[in-house]
Order: C-alpha cells, then sequence, then structure tokens
C-alpha cells in the first residue's frame, strides 16, 4: 500500500485519507470494510466458488447536451445470441472469470456497452432494454458480476495504488442511511475495453479505449461468508467511484469527478448464481 510519502497529487491524498478514514472507523466497531479488490473466488476461498452466470451492467455517458445518462441492464448468459430469449435460468453457464486473461469478461462488457449505446437510423433497437437508470433503485437479487462501463474517453478511473481500488465502499451516514462495511464484493478488476470511434476522420484512429470496473457479488450476510437468509434484512451498501478528467486544453493533472451511488443486497439469491 502506498504511504503518504509515495504520494504526487492531490487526488492521491485524498483517496488516501479516505481510505485510512473509512479503515479506522469499521475497524472501531469490530469489523472490516474488506477491499473489492480482495480475492475469494480467485483464491478458491470456500463459500466463494460459484462461478456468477448474469451481470448487473451499468452503462454510464455524457450526453452531447451535458447531461448525465446512467442506464441499468441485466444480462443472463443464458442465451447469448438472443439475450430477450434466455434459457431456463437452471440452464445458464457460468461466465468465465480469469484475472490473469479477463477476455470473457472484456468481450461481454463490450457487447453490452455496445448495445447501450444510442439507437441509430442502423440500430433501432437493442438487444438488450434497461431496467432502471440514474443509479437509482440498483438492487441485486443474483450471485452476479457486477460492471460499470464509463463511455468516455477522457474519463478514467482513478486508483491509488493496487491496494487502494478506483471504487470505495463507505460507512459514513449519507441521506440518513449509513452504508455497511464491505463483507460481499470482491475478485474485483479494472478492465481497459476497446470500442469503436463514430465517424472517425479519415487517417484517424477507429477505435480508442474506455474505463470499466467489475467484481463478484458473493450476496454475502456477514464477514463469516454466510450467505443471505430469508431472515436477513436487505443489506444497503454506499460507495464512491473516482474518476479522473482530462483538462480540454491537456494540461494538469485533471480534475477528480466521483459518483456516490448506492445499492442494495436482497436476499436469498436466486439461484443460479
Amino acid at each position: 500500500m502506498a504511504t503518504l510519502e509515495d504520494l504526487q497529487e492531490p487526488l492521491d491524498f485524498y483517496v488516501y485519507h479516505l481510505e485510512n478514514r473509512q479503515d479506522k472507523a469499521v475497524a472501531q466497531t469490530g469489523l472490516i470494510n474488506h477491499k473489492v479488490t480482495d480475492k475469494r473466488y480467485a483464491a478458491s476461498t470456500p463459500g466463494y466458488t460459484k462461478l456468477p452466470c448474469s451481470m448487473y451492467f451499468y452503462y454510464v455517458r455524457i450526453n452531447s447536451d451535458g447531461k448525465l445518462l446512467v442506464s441499468h441492464y441485466f444480462y443472463p448468459e443464458g442465451n447469448p445470441d438472443d439475450p430477450k430469449n434466455p434459457k431456463d435460468p437452471n440452464d445458464w453457464p457460468g461466465i468465465k472469470y480469469d484475472p490473469d486473461d479477463p477476455t470473457d469478461l472484456k468481450d461481454l462488457i463490450r457487447r453490452l456497452a455496445l448495445n447501450a449505446r444510442p439507437l441509430t437510423s442502423d440500430r433501432p433497437v437493442r438487444d438488450l432494454e434497461p431496467i432502471g437508470g440514474n443509479f437509482k433503485d440498483m438492487l441485486w437479487k443474483r450471485k452476479s458480476y457486477i460492471a460499470f462501463f464509463l463511455d468516455e474517453v477522457n474519463w478514467k478511473l482513478h486508483k491509488l495504488d493496487d491496494d487502494n481500488p478506483s471504487i470505495i465502499f463507505i460507512t459514513d451516514p449519507k441521506d440518513g442511511l449509513t452504508g455497511l462495511e464491505n463483507h460481499t464484493f470482491f475478485d474485483a478488476l479494472e478492465l481497459s475495453i476497446t470500442m469503436p470511434i463514430k465517424n472517425p476522420g479519415r487517417g484517424e484512429p477507429t477505435v480508442d479505449e474506455r474505463s470499466a470496473f467489475v467484481f463478484i457479488n458473493h450476496m454475502k450476510a456477514d464477514d463469516n461468508g454466510r450467505d443471505l437468509d430469508e431472515g436477513d434484512d436487505p443489506q444497503k451498501f454506499q460507495f464512491k467511484i473516482i474518476f479522473k478528467v482530462s483538462y480540454a486544453d491537456g494540461t494538469g493533472d485533471g480534475m477528480t469527478v466521483i459518483f456516490d451511488p448506492d445499492g442494495t443486497n436482497d436476499g436469498p439469491p436466486i439461484g443460479p448464481p
């Protein structure tokens, strides 16, 4: 983990102190606010070995009028050729997870991002329709992947180091509620997704790279690895997604922009994972 002596940028100082403040606050309760990059599935941890068969996908872009667009999607792996007609959930295959070669996850996120882009005369309908938007009512009922994709080339996810990722779970009060410490979201990967550029100029690149962040929601009730059950209350989580946004003239380190959505785990998990 970085030390204060390692830090060079104001954003790094902010993330460093935010992380430490959260860790200390949770430690006073005798709990641990685990980092989303901690390995559970990747480490074959008992109770965390179910491979997700679905993904909650959150697509974010800035429209030409300057307004923020956030669209929510749910993708089942049951019938990749026709997601409108998924197979019986009991027949859904797992979506491959390989942190050393995340090609399958990158391909899926790219496909979902292309589907979420604005419709055109050549593509008047989507293969998969949104289930919500604006980071409202983010309800998770399956052991699944959760992925955030930002369709802006000059917005990059910002992490302090490998131990301090771009998404931080927050236990501070917000809107009268206090988020829980992270005990269920793990195995996170920060990915660069190659996307086609609309109407590139002659001789200019036809693709560029966009930021995505994906992790596994293991739907755990507590730090002991127990699955959420019928008797458990829904669990509300709050988190910050940290970006660095480039200035128009290309100078400076850019500006820090932070999204602060929240979401709820409601169990018991619907099968399959």
